[in-house]
């Protein structure tokens, strides 16, 4: 127990004498959780949550073909 408030000491000393590595990684760490938040709001709507059809098992996907003309 000791060991790790003596590390916590050193960390925060370390923190007063270089603030700008330690908002770099604040704002590093908050651009990720951020991004992260924002891509599993995405997935969640679109590919997870089931369709608000009466039955979206039934539902088709139809999309026209382009042949080309050498064929």
């Amino acid at each position: 127990m000791q060991t790790l408030i003596h590390e916590v000491r050193v960390a925060l000393r370390s923190v007063r004498r270089t603030p700008g590595v330690a908002a770099a990684a604040v704002v590093t760490l908050a651009l990720g959780i951020g991004a992260n938040a924002a891509m599993f709001s995405v997935v969640n709507g679109v590919i997870l949550r089931p369709l608000s059809y009466h039955e979206p098992s039934d539902l088709v996907r139809v999309w026209p073909e382009m042949r080309s003309s050498k064929d």
